[in-house]
């Protein structure tokens, strides 16, 4: 069963600042530049294009999908806005395949009743937060009730910790490190950490090893070959190669693309005499280890 765990549906102008979209043009030529085949650019035309995701062009890049989890952050520190409504609203129309899962920003006095509300009353089934998107420090305690309420709800959450291109993120808060806090307070919130945390793949992996109900997601990743194989082998080698989830990061890249793109994960070392990594554990982590965070 092909899950995907992590999809956008955001478009320009209407949730991204002008600004916000030249910063993601910039880095989406970088992966073009790498890896020709496994990128989604929208458009060969304007980079205004580059990062869009409307609900026509989600529904044709996820139609071989069996379920979708979608959300649309909200970080206005960043320029993306994305209404919360507009997600429920989505995720009902087309039920049969996708769950919608909410976002909150951690800053904001009222996102615990957002969170509740979100839940309860539009019934979008996660929560996606991002500290480099947002501007919020994981490690202080004023934000742990947002957590623990989304551990009362039993809602799993997906939480961008890692590096990105936009220009006013704060790397100081980016390190998957600094979710242990969260992870220590919360004990049974599921946490999937995106993109493996990179570049800190191996930070992440020594934590979500500590952590019974930390996961990662591979999305984003196949895009540097060098990081992309350092990254799985060292998972394999620290036994949580089982915690790896299937993600697309759409419109980063289709789910195809990025099952592409994790299939070429040894062609970096084709012809050496480094470890491969087995193509038995890749299906699972494409089709099968979804099942320990998410339910339908």
């Amino acid at each position: 069963m092909l899950v995907d765990t992590h999809t956008n549906l955001m478009w320009y102008p209407d949730h991204m600042s002008e600004e916000f979209v030249q910063f993601a043009w910039e880095a989406k030529k970088a992966k073009m530049r790498i890896t020709p085949d496994v990128y989604y650019a929208g458009s060969a035309e304007k980079y205004k294009n580059a990062f869009d995701s409307t609900p026509e062009a989600l529904l044709k890049a996820t139609a071989h999908c069996d379920k979708v989890i979608v959300f649309g952050l909200w970080a206005p520190y960043c320029g993306i806005r994305v209404p919360q409504e507009m997600i429920a609203d989505f995720a009902r129309k087309h039920s049969d395949r996708f769950v919608g899962w909410c976002s909150v920003d951690p800053n904001d006095v009222d996102c615990v009743d957002k969170l509740v509300h979100y839940v309860k009353d539009l019934g979008l089934r996660g929560l996606k937060v991002a500290p480099i998107y947002q501007n919020w420090d994981p490690q202080d305690k004023k934000h742990l009730p947002l957590f623990k309420k989304a551990e009362e709800l039993q809602i799993p959450i997906n939480i961008h910790q890692g590096t990105s291109f936009v220009r006013p993120g704060p790397l100081k808060y980016a390190n998957p490190i600094q979710l242990e806090d969260i992870a220590i307070a919360c004990p049974d919130l599921k946490i999937i950490i995106s993109h493996m945390g990179h570049p800190w793949e191996t930070e992440c992996i020594v934590l979500i090893r500590k952590h019974p109900n930390l996961f990662s997601n591979v999305s984003a990743l196949h895009y540097r070959p060098w990081r992309h194989y350092q990254a799985f082998i060292t998972a394999l080698e620290y036994g949580v190669d089982h915690k790896l989830i299937f993600g697309s990061d759409f419109p980063s890249a289709t789910p195809e693309q990025v099952i592409a793109g994790l299939k070429k994960v040894n062609d970096i070392v084709d012809g050496t005499k480094f470890p491969r990594f087995p193509d038995e554990v890749l299906h699972r982590i494409i089709y099968e280890n979804w099942k320990q965070v998410i339910s339908f």
